[in-house]
């Protein structure tokens, strides 16, 4: 199982924070073990301040409260996780391996990452006004960044040309529901359907004569 980049030069709470990069880092990669293993609401900043092998003051003093670090958490891997998929879909060639990449990099980070996907899912995390105004940022630049690299095909005629928020849905919704289920334990392997999802997606938003 790889360990998530998680990266920590940029405040995710809107807040300023000081101190260094490797003992956020330390903490968030603490979080993600606790918060898997026994959920938010259960893990108390103890766990996190024990596992990460720092003094609570410190914990405090980078994210304020648990609720702090789950925030930051959850926005730092949404984050990475739309980085590592724009930069995939960017290498596309034409409409269909750009449809492709995204279920194709949604499962290959799932992969990788399972527990980190797990947590992307998680419903028991309380946003902060500010973290949810970053977290509606993260998600228009990602929307922004497909279309952007969608547009060409979209006036070529290969991807059909719809509502901006749709595409994403339609093909990384079906994708995402098929993990959620495998991450439960409830189906196989993703790599075993990825290319069926795929060939879904494309025919999804494919253009008129494709």
């Amino acid at each position: 199982m790889q360990t998530p980049k998680i990266r920590t030069g940029k405040p995710q709470s809107g807040k300023p924070q000081s101190g260094k990069p490797s003992r956020k880092r330390d903490i968030l990669l603490a979080a993600l073990d606790c918060f898997d293993s026994t959920g938010v609401e259960l893990t108390t900043i103890g766990d996190i301040q024990r596992l990460a092998g720092c003094s609570v003051g410190s914990l405090y003093h980078h994210f304020h409260s648990k609720e702090g670090v789950a925030e930051a958490l959850w926005l730092t891997l949404i984050e990475d996780f739309n980085d590592a998929m724009l930069r995939r879909m960017k290498k596309a060639k034409d409409g269909q391996a750009a449809v492709c990449s995204v279920v194709a990099g949604y499962v290959a980070w799932s992969v990788k990452q399972p527990r980190s996907m797990r947590y992307l899912h998680a419903r028991d995390i309380a946003f902060s006004t500010a973290g949810s105004t970053r977290k509606k940022e993260l998600l228009d630049h990602y929307i922004q960044g497909v279309f952007g690299i969608f547009a060409p095909f979209v006036r070529s005629g290969e991807l059909a040309e719809l509502p901006l928020h749709a595409y994403v849905p339609l093909i990384s919704g079906p994708i995402e529901a098929y993990v959620r289920r495998w991450l439960a334990g409830e189906a196989p392997s993703p790599r075993q359907v990825e290319a069926l999802f795929a060939q879904a997606a494309w025919n999804a938003v494919k253009g008129s004569g494709y």
